[in-house]
């Protein structure tokens, strides 16, 4: 991954002309967290992967690209370590966001922190990223991804009801909560989609 402050912000990736805008990387989070993404449609997929590359990938180069395109993925999350607070080693917390359910709040927090309007301007993915990570806590978006995340074992009474409160107001939609929808890692979603161009 390219260091933030010092290196260039790659517009290559692996030997292959990529558009790095968020948007691309975002459709593709929210392809997988919704269930989008499986090796029987892979459709979604091959639109982002359309949009992501300059150039069409030939189809035997399909499963190569694609596995490109995941690493560049991971390569925006790594982005921003060491911005956000490190999980703790407890009970897994719940997601604090949804790109898709959150559109409206991340629109707006960037707009608000850092003057940036989302619907408008392109932003690199590791940039995003990091950006996101360190939204100030005056933002709705990052208030609400703390509520979301709140361990409500600390509170008592009033204090315990009013967050609980928040919680559900802001509360994701159960699927991405851990339910059902959430059984199967990246790992089964990507060898799936690969399988599908490899037989």
């Amino acid at each position: 991954m390219a260091d933030l402050l010092t290196a260039h912000l790659p517009d290559s990736w692996q030997g292959r002309r990529i558009d790095p805008d968020f948007r691309h990387m975002v459709r593709l989070s929210n392809a997988y967290a919704h269930g989008r993404l499986d090796g029987e449609h892979p459709e979604e997929a091959l639109a982002i992967m359309e949009r992501f590359y300059h150039k069409p990938v030939p189809p035997e180069q399909l499963p190569d690209a694609y596995g490109c395109m995941v690493d560049f993925y991971r390569a925006g999350e790594q982005a921003a370590a060491g911005t956000a607070s490190e999980p703790d080693s407890g009970p897994e917390k719940p997601p604090a966001f949804d790109y898709q359910c959150d559109a409206g709040y991340i629109v707006a927090a960037f707009q608000q922190a850092y003057g940036i309007d989302l619907t408008r301007e392109k932003v690199h993915w590791f940039r995003f990223r990091a950006l996101f990570a360190a939204l100030p806590e005056e933002t709705l978006m990052a208030k609400i991804m703390g509520w979301r995340t709140m361990d409500l074992s600390e509170y008592e009474g009033s204090m315990r009801a009013h967050y609980a409160d928040l919680q559900e107001r802001f509360a994701l939609p159960a699927e991405l909560r851990g339910g059902a929808a959430r059984v199967v890692s990246v790992e089964e979603h990507d060898a799936a989609f690969l399988a599908r161009f490899r037989h």
